[in-house]
């Protein structure tokens, strides 16, 4: 399967959403405009060219023509086709790829108290494919239901209603996907790190817990997650030892006890590496952070 991948936040934005049956004999019109246009079929088949690429939309297939790229139908309906549609805009070029090269499992940075600007993320799209419309079917219904008496008070709805539909169909992207084994090791690894992180680590769990050799584990979550089993769980203590360093007044000795790091020197000297900056050095700037924004709000 081919999804599109796009960079968020922000997310796609809402423009309309529609439902309707076409007879047999309809066509749809060729145009070219600067929005994505998502076409879910429940029954019938749809016939589309996309810069002239065929696609026959048949019944429980989904369909995103991109914005900018001209489309047209290239052959009527040959009989009653029910569809449902979205419209949304975004503001940058997708990317394509392999749903088998969708990183799930890699690591992503958490937002901080510092930070001005949100982390950048990534969604996936089925460009062409089979999809469970009857779970999907229910928030398409409910846009419509939304749009057709469209007020101050359910717009915001519509918009969430949007950010699930594209929730579900991401979701089609990993559900339809059976993962090679060294794929479902990797997860595995990172699942049971996920839980003993705080505890002193030893590759030795790992290998009794999985069952496999060490350094097939380490292999294969580097290959598929991008780290090393001990890179992944020092990972995990760095981002809780910034979470207290600017959630709470704890010393930098008892957030390395916290975090699974009992050396405070070892655990300054991993994040002046991964940071580019100490704790002691951290916890300052957050805490001078605050009072320019204090001062600020005082002036107003």
């Amino acid at each position: 399967m081919l999804c599109l991948e796009f960079a968020i936040p922000p997310l796609p934005q809402f423009v309309t959403v529609g439902h309707a049956v076409w007879s047999a004999g309809d066509r749809h019109f060729a145009r070219t405009f600067g929005v994505y246009d998502l076409l879910l079929v429940k029954r019938g088949t749809l016939y589309m060219t996309e810069e002239g690429k065929e696609y026959a939309v048949g019944p429980g297939m989904l369909l995103v023509l991109e914005a900018g790229r001209p489309h047209d139908g290239y052959r009527a309906c040959e009989e009653d086709t029910e569809i449902f549609w979205v419209h949304f805009i975004h503001e940058s070029k997708p990317a394509y790829i392999r749903r088998g090269d969708i990183p799930w499992s890699s690591l992503l940075s958490k937002g901080t108290v510092e930070d001005e600007e949100p982390v950048r993320q990534r969604l996936y799209l089925p460009k062409f494919a089979a999809v469970d419309v009857e779970r999907l079917e229910p928030i398409l219904r409910e846009m419509n239901e939304i749009h057709s008496r469209l007020s101050a008070g359910n717009a915001l709805r519509l918009h969430l209603l949007l950010a699930g539909l594209l929730a579900g169909l991401q979701a089609e992207c990993e559900r339809t996907i059976q993962p090679e084994p060294a794929v479902r090791l990797a997860r595995a690894a990172a699942a049971y790190l996920d839980v003993h992180w705080r505890e002193p680590f030893h590759l030795a769990r790992l290998e009794e817990e999985l069952h496999f050799q060490a350094d097939y584990i380490t292999r294969c979550m580097k290959q598929h997650i991008g780290t090393t089993p001990l890179q992944y769980v020092l990972h995990l203590r760095l981002e809780e030892a910034k979470k207290l360093l600017g959630g709470t007044v704890l010393g930098v000795s008892e957030i390395a006890e916290r975090v699974g790091i009992p050396d405070p020197s070892y655990l300054s000297r991993l994040f002046g590496s991964r940071f580019g900056i100490t704790p002691g050095a951290y916890r300052r700037r957050l805490h001078q952070q605050e009072a320019a924004g204090a001062a600020g709000r005082e002036e107003l």
